[in-house]
């Protein structure tokens, strides 16, 4: 009686205090903007399976994956064990048989105690982590050791209550009980001591359960609660795709990007209370490794900061002091924060609650530039050149076809003129690019495919002058009013002509043609040279031959984040690699899904880079380390910023080619 009362107490108090906690939270998420996301359940319902439950994504980094996939694990067996501990308050002979005398409570009893083990395995490591001599990238949380501790303290506390029970009902066969019985042995030699022993521990571990729950909202293990439903309202959209900003030119008073906190959408928010901080995003990322004023976990932080200091205006609903909050970028957020990022994606592949980095990121943009109209002057100047020639190099756009000049390339108005033609068989359409058209240096690799294209007797056509700028700069810097002026007149051009396969060297075109452009009813079928390269060898199309021992050719091969990352493709261009006679193909230390960013993505090609190591030049003097002959790339803003660190004078390696794997195919054709 007196064990159910004093549970009682307990439950009433710590549940009370964690609805206090949990609901102005709650409230946040509630009241913010943001688009439902309840749509395809079942795929929902498996990613939390897959990486939520199934912990996918954390093996990536190993040892300490599997320390926390041990934890969590051990909790999600525990949970019962836990909820049996406070039952016993109320029915301990019941909850006594279960564990002593039925099978499915021995069963369940070694199961748990054995994930006990692994729990008090990974608090080791996570504790080892946290205090050893040399800083890790979790830092020495102090709420990290805390919550540690008390883990342990539920696992330990847990073995010697159960070894107290042994004790009391004499139980002999402990082989169901492999915590326990360890427990028991040490605790016999106590006599009357092993039952207080086991009460204190018992009452112990109910109330850190308890002290637990109620700490959760109050950090960033907040995530234990949060986590999953993160994970369950994860973007299904196409990965990489921005949403299409609804532009009403005659609105009086527009409202565009993201303000202030009250401008925060719900899952933004929820990504806010489920970072871990655990640092994963910042390994890989180009500005933190670069002295940037950008980490992802950072970012996460700054948002906290604002959205707690902002919650009573915001639960308030004052629309006037509402729509008096403060500025976030400038704020709580360093300007520098916002244009420092490449859009890479690093962060968002590493992080395994599925925060969502990048989004929230251009929304800031997108306020700084379509409200404020605060815009660097190089990025102005690039944004002129695409509003008056389609480019932002603003070369004029009567050139664009210029470097098809005596090459015999079809443009899709001849094809179109031709008494044949119909829109229903189109060509393929080799989407040049504005740098393929404009920039001296990848103009070689427009020869170079095209080159190619003709060697495999594959018919293509191009736009020529009417082909434009995709606006993927317009839209990663903010600028979407431009980037949907863009868009919508190609797509109107290609759906004009009845285009229904693209190809490009450029992995920006291809994704904003091929992920976005669907937002204005352009549907293509979209492939990058590298992968139609790779399919031309396979199929004996293209014969290339061998230049001999002395032109053998190391290649370095650099990932191009918006083909790797963003496209899952890594293996077409390291086939195209190992398929050249006299090439072999050196995989550089941070490769595939964990390559570095060459610092051009997210409009960052058209601004200067004030702060910190250049990223070029860090990702550079990682390339000049192997040694190569020759750097492999497929994407031209790669290729340039790549040649420019790698003659950087901290770099001092201008004799090393940086190659499109176009231009190393077409070296080699056979005539």
């Amino acid at each position: 009686m007196i064990s159910a009362i004093a549970m009682t107490v307990m439950l009433v108090v710590a549940l009370g205090c964690f609805s206090w906690l949990i609901i102005p939270r709650l409230k946040l998420v509630l009241r913010a903007p943001g688009e439902a996301r309840i749509d395809n359940p079942v795929e929902r319902t498996k990613n939390v399976l897959k990486f939520a439950i199934g912990q996918w994504r954390m093996p990536r980094e190993p040892i300490a994956g599997f320390a926390h996939i041990f934890i969590f694990s051990g909790f999600m067996v525990v949970a019962l064990g836990t909820i049996l501990h406070i039952v016993h308050a109320y029915a301990p002979k019941a909850v006594d048989a279960f564990y002593l005398e039925t099978t499915v409570g021995k069963c369940y009893a070694f199961i748990k105690d054995v994930f006990e083990y692994l729990v008090l395995l990974g608090v080791s490591y996570g504790l080892w982590r946290r205090l050893k001599p040399k800083v890790s990238r979790v830092g020495r949380s102090a709420e990290g050791v805390f919550v540690l501790c008390m883990i342990f303290t539920l696992m330990v506390t847990d073995f010697i209550s159960f070894g107290a029970l042994l004790i009391e009902y004499n139980v002999q066969d402990t082989g169901w009980y492999p915590g326990a019985a360890v427990a028991k042995m040490f605790m016999e030699p106590m006599g009357d001591a092993a039952q207080t022993l086991g009460a204190v521990s018992y009452w112990l571990h109910c109330f850190c359960v308890l002290l637990f729950l109620n700490f959760l909202p109050l950090g960033k293990h907040f995530h234990v609660i949060t986590g999953i439903p993160n994970v369950f309202f994860r973007d299904l959209k196409p990965y990489g795709q921005v949403p299409k900003m609804v532009i009403d030119l005659e609105d009086e008073d527009p409202k565009f990007g993201m303000r202030s906190v009250a401008d925060v959408e719900w899952k933004m928010i929820n990504d806010v209370y489920s970072c871990t901080e655990c640092g994963r995003c910042t390994v890989y990322c180009p500005t933190a490794l670069t002295d940037k004023p950008l980490t992802h976990r950072g970012l996460n932080l700054d948002l906290k900061k604002s959205l707690y200091e902002n919650k009573e205006v915001l639960l308030s609903g004052d629309d006037e002091k509402i729509a008096g909050l403060d500025d976030l970028v400038g704020g709580n957020i360093n300007p520098d924060t916002v244009w420092a990022c490449t859009t890479c994606g690093s962060c968002e592949q590493e992080c395994p609650v599925f925060i969502e980095n990048v989004g929230r990121i251009i929304q800031m943009r997108q306020y700084k530039v379509m409200m404020e109209g605060d815009i660097t002057p190089e990025l102005q100047k690039a944004y002129q050149g695409m509003e008056n020639n389609n480019n932002p190099w603003g070369i004029g756009f009567d050139q664009r076809d210029a470097w098809a000049e005596g090459l015999d390339v079809v443009r899709m108005s001849d094809w179109m003129s031709d008494a044949e033609a119909s829109k229903d068989n189109p060509p393929l359409l080799y989407w040049v690019g504005c740098a393929g058209s404009f920039d001296d240096r990848t103009k070689k690799v427009t020869l170079a495919m095209v080159q190619i294209l003709k060697a495999a007797n594959v018919p293509f056509a191009i736009l020529g002058k009417e082909e434009g700028c995709t606006g993927d700069a317009a839209r990663r810097t903010g600028n979407e009013y431009l980037f949907q002026a863009l868009a919508e007149a190609n797509v109107e051009i290609l759906n004009n002509y009845g285009v229904k396969n693209i190809l490009t060297t450029c992995p920006h075109c291809l994704h904003t043609i091929n992920r976005e452009y669907p937002q204005f009813d352009g549907n293509f079928e979209v492939i990058h040279h590298t992968t139609m390269i790779d399919n031309l060898i396979q199929e004996g199309k293209l014969k290339l031959k061998d230049l001999g021992e002395e032109e053998v050719e190391t290649v370095a091969y650099h990932d191009s984040c918006y083909l790797g990352r963003y496209h899952d493709t890594y293996d077409a261009p390291r086939n195209i690699v190992n398929a050249v006679p006299g090439a072999e193909l050196v995989e550089l230390p941070r490769n595939k899904s964990r390559s570095i960013c060459c610092g051009a993505g997210g409009g960052r090609f058209w601004m200067e880079e004030h702060i910190g190591e250049r990223i070029n030049v860090h990702r550079s003097k990682e390339i000049a380390e192997m040694n190569t002959k020759s750097v492999g790339a497929n994407c031209p803003f790669c290729i340039t910023m790549i040649t420019d660190g790698m003659k950087d004078e901290e770099v001092g390696k201008e004799d090393v080619a940086v190659k499109d794997l176009a231009e190393i195919v077409a070296a080699r054709l056979e005539a």
